[in-house]
């Protein structure tokens, strides 16, 4: 059996894990992120340039390293 849908694999499965994720904006690049084990894995690419999507260090899975504003950190 095919599935075709846009929504994530998690919310049609329902596995009761609670998903954090968050989004960045970088440009005219909108990034959705989750945090996993204390770091920024990248989920899902949104840009309106096409070569966005060939760049390899944002692919999804890739960790992604930021600094939050007025944190320090």
């Amino acid at each position: 059996m095919m599935l075709y849908t846009i929504y994530p694999l998690e919310l049609i499965l329902q596995t009761g894990e609670e998903l954090h994720y968050f989004t960045v904006s970088f440009g005219q690049r909108t990034f959705v992120l989750e945090m996993v084990d204390g770091q920024a894995r990248l989920v899902r690419l949104i840009s309106s340039d096409p070569m966005d999507y060939l760049e390899p260090r944002w692919q999804p899975g890739t960790t992604v390293g930021f600094t939050i504003p007025g944190t320090g950190t």
